[in-house]
């Protein structure tokens, strides 16, 4: 039987011997609904006590599968003093790194311990291979192989701390070359998650805190060296048999060395015991032995060469050429690199390296065989061939993974981004991983590539499209429009050349600074003087999105304070826009005459143009980082406007819209919150204050605190709780509301003083208070206009005339303003009449009114 996100984090934590006191605390709600947690988990699990739902949790929670955990393709042999100690160390220590150098068998240890311990960890447990990982790219690799994707202002690390909750394993598989990298992230993680555990491989110690080294060296003793050494021999031959003697030389000469044993294991068919004793005292062991470094190392530098020499031409041919490949590769690929081979070919070569332990099943190569492979490589008069071709077959592979973008395509691109990011040395190659990066959800990447872009873009005008769209991605990953304006400016003179080019960029800035003045420019506003003089500057002449651009930017620079936008000026820039025929710029456009109609008191015009915008949304090409904001915008202005207006079956409608959108679905603020408070005011309370559990996990999770926008939805759940009699709970959702936002009290924020007013009001109304007069002065008093002042001159009638106020006729009056556009306000107005006269046929009216509005808790109260 199945089990919710919630019943699973309920049943981490009776993992971890917690009480339904400290569940609570740790999951932020009430031990009321732990207890219930704890109780359908009983029964789903068929468990008798939480003794045995601890039993259960750890095999039930992990699913019994380690993601991206190598399946042995041979059996492990020895080891087992150091399998043990990996096996305790990694559920005792918060960072176990087992060091070693290449070819002692680190990773088959880590797979080893892996499978042994995962059922120690509730949590779950996942393996993530970094030899392809770039330096500055492992938080993408760790996202990728846990198959995590974050949403627009959601750190990517942030996003794989919340993968690993609770107590949880995760594995790291060769990190030295990526050491800082992988620091860096530890740190992150064990922020967030001091109960995970961390194994690394590793070459080099990780220096971070906690850390504990496991040394791996040779096999510890030769009964060890020879079980390995006589499991590999028969599985090329099955009849293998050898003197245990000659099998322990062998195995001392081959310094004990897993990698070095399979190795000359895979040749004993062909050679004999004998013949590998004698290869292995050729001149290159001795040669070797006499250098530099570290005698293990180079006695598996040997061992590897003496390998090399015994393959065939073509062998060696393909063996040096796919060392060019980061990691894992594919026969397509294999084939590019090797001119004169048929696919057929590259199979059968394959096999055979297969076949002698150079090559792994699934195409890649041993760390150690890889190394002296490409140096091979590089010392070769094929090298300069092969890089050309490696660069030609990376820049065919990122075109046709762009061209695969509404499709299946993440795993293939997952499968080779170690290496597209290794090529990426041209302005098409970037352009193409940055849309590719962007689309996976790496924001911060993406603005990266899309700025090298630039740099190496062949026209002015395609280097100012380029850091527009990486100012964009920052834009959509922060939330701050600035840099990107400051990009936007930079573009702008990078086409002073071309005056239709540096009119788009010129009008965007200007746009930018306006319309998103919220978002990144409130500690540096642009003065409106610059502004202004940009767009003078913008002489958009013979192109058509340009000076759809420049009248879009008129509007939004049209009226006489910041964010005021004359009508005129709006509906000319729709009207372009419309002729233009680009959905981005329309949306931009009607958000500008969205604008206008709510300065000029008209929430029912502005409510009706962002229907339009939501229109659009799905024409939007979502690959491209312009179409999120758009998105978001869109959406967030939707439900305001249908609150605004008091049309709550309309806002829930759009706000489950939002939660369903693959832009905003991943982001708990931007999908379930925007939905919250309209469910609360429909009277969908447990759907409410589900969804707020959710949200504000995912605020502590994502660090969305001192975030405005969470407090309307946190003060839906406040009204959802009073409203069901649960004052400790609605006072907990107001504290939280309060913080997310960043603001001393309620009080001091407009947007939010009228919501907070009204929902201690309506609250209080309801549930009989003796204490309403103070509650009358709050919700009665000033407010800036918005969504939600007409609801506190609503209730604010309503309790003056449940009073009796000799002035209760100035509420009437209040809330008689309100009335003509939101239908919300209306409805409570009719109703208190409807109780000042005695009139049921007012109260019916009420009662009808809030019902067509989709505000059935209210329809049921006389």
């Amino acid at each position: 039987m199945s089990i919710s996100p919630r019943e699973r984090e309920v049943l981490l934590a009776v993992a971890d011997r917690l009480t339904n006191a400290e569940i609570a605390e740790r999951l932020f709600v009430s031990v009321r609904t732990v207890e219930s947690h704890v109780s359908s988990l009983l029964r789903k699990l068929d468990a008798r006590d939480r003794r045995e739902l601890v039993q259960r949790a750890a095999g039930y929670a992990s699913g019994g599968t380690v993601p991206g955990l190598p399946a042995p393709a041979t059996s492990f042999v020895g080891r087992g003093v150091e399998l043990d100690t990996a096996a305790r160390l990694v559920t005792e220590a918060p960072v176990t790194t087992v060091l070693g150098p290449g070819g002692a068998g680190k990773t088959r240890l880590a797979t080893a311990v892996t499978a042994r311990a995962a059922s120690a960890f509730p949590g779950g447990a996942a393996f993530v291979k970094l030899v392809p990982a770039r330096p500055g790219y492992v938080v993408e690799t760790v996202a990728a192989a846990l198959g995590v994707e974050p949403a627009p202002q959601q750190r990517l690390a942030d996003v794989v701390a919340d993968r690993l909750r609770g107590r949880a394993l995760l594995v790291l598989d060769n990190c030295e070359h990526v050491v800082d990298d992988v620091a860096d992230l530890l740190a992150d993680l064990a922020e967030a998650n001091p109960r995970l555990s961390v194994l690394a491989t590793s070459r080099e110690r990780l220096g971070v805190p906690g850390e504990t080294v496991l040394q791996l060296g040779p096999l510890r003793d030769a009964e060890e060296a020879v079980a390995l050494f006589t499991d590999r021999a028969r599985a090329v031959d099955p009849a293998f048999e050898a003197d245990p003697a000659e099998l322990a030389e062998l195995c001392r000469k081959l310094s004990g060395s897993p990698l070095q044993i399979e190795l000359a294991a895979a040749r004993v068919a062909s050679l004999g015991v004998p013949g590998l004793l004698a290869g292995l005292a050729d001149d290159p062991l001795r040669l070797l032995s006499a250098g530099r470094g570290d005698r293990r190392h180079r006695s598996l530098r040997a061992v590897v060469e003496w390998s090399y020499r015994l393959l065939t031409e073509e062998e060696r041919l393909l063996l040096t050429r796919v060392s060019r490949f980061a990691d894992r590769f594919d026969l397509n690929a294999a084939a590019a690199l090797c001119p004169g081979l048929s696919l057929g070919a590259v199979a059968d070569l394959l096999g055979r390296l297969v076949d002698k332990s150079l090559a792994d099943l699934g195409w890649s190569l041993p760390d150690g065989v890889r190394q002296f492979a490409r140096e091979q490589l590089d010392g070769s008069p094929d090298a300069e061939d092969v890089a050309t071709r490696y660069l030609a077959w990376a820049a065919q592979r990122a075109h046709d993974l762009v061209g695969r973008l509404d499709g299946d395509w993440r795993a293939d691109f997952d499968l080779v981004a170690g290496d597209l990011r290794a090529a990426a040395g041209s302005y098409e190659l970037l352009s193409d991983l940055a849309r590719l990066t962007y689309a996976r959800g790496f924001l911060a990447e993406a603005s990266e590539h899309w700025r090298a872009a630039a740099r190496l873009a062949p026209t002015a005008t395609a280097a100012a499209t380029a850091l527009d769209q990486a100012g964009t991605a920052a834009h959509v990953l922060t939330g701050g429009a600035r840099d990107h304006y400051d990009l936007l400016l930079e573009a702008a003179r990078l086409t002073g050349d071309h005056p239709t080019a540096k009119a788009g960029c010129l009008a965007s800035a200007v746009v930018l600074a306006t319309r998103f003045r919220g978002a990144g420019f409130v500690a540096r506003p642009v003065p409106h003087e610059e502004l202004t003089a940009l767009l003078a500057e913008a002489l958009a002449t013979g192109s058509a999105q340009a000076e759809t651009q420049v009248a879009i930017a008129r509007a939004w620079l049209s009226g006489p304070a910041p964010q005021s936008v004359t009508r005129p000026a709006a509906e000319a820039a729709v009207r372009a826009a419309t002729a233009f025929g680009d959905p981005l710029l329309l949306s931009a456009a009607l958000d500008a005459e969205c604008t206008a109609a709510a300065g000029a008191r008209d929430p029912g015009h502005a409510y009706r143009i962002t229907l339009r915008r939501l229109e659009l949304v799905d024409t939007f090409d979502r690959t491209v980082p312009q179409a999120a904001l758009e998105v978001v915008d869109t959406f967030r202005a939707a439900v305001a406007y249908a609150l605004a207006t008091g049309a709550i079956a309309d806002a829930v409608r759009i706000g489950e819209r939002a939660e369903t959108d693959p832009t905003l679905s991943r982001h708990t603020c931007w999908g379930s919150g925007s939905v919250l408070t309209p469910l609360a005011l429909a009277g969908r309370f447990p759907e409410a204050l589900a969804r707020a559990e959710k949200l504000w996990d995912g605020a502590l999770s994502f660090r969305q605190q001192n975030n405005s926008t969470l407090g309307v939805p946190l003060l839906g759940a406040a009204l959802a709780a009073g409203l069901t009699g649960d004052a400790e709970a609605m006072a907990t959702w107001r504290r939280r509301a309060a913080s997310a936002a960043g603001v001393p009290a309620l009080s001091a924020s407009p947007n939010l003083a009228p919501l907070d007013a009204f929902v201690r009001a309506r609250v209080a109304l309801h549930n009989g208070s003796d204490d309403l007069s103070p509650l009358l002065a709050e919700a009665g008093g000033e407010f800036a206009p918005g969504r939600f002042d007409g609801y506190a001159a609503g209730v604010a009638a309503e309790i003056a005339v449940v009073l009796g106020r000799p002035d209760a006729d100035a509420y009437l009056r209040r809330a008689e303003q309100h009335a003509t556009h939101n239908r919300w306000a209306a409805a409570a107005l009719t109703r208190a009449r409807g109780l000042r006269n005695g009139d049921n046929g007012l109260l019916e009216d009420a009662a009808n009114a809030f019902t067509d509005i989709g505000a059935a808790f209210d329809a049921c109260r006389q």
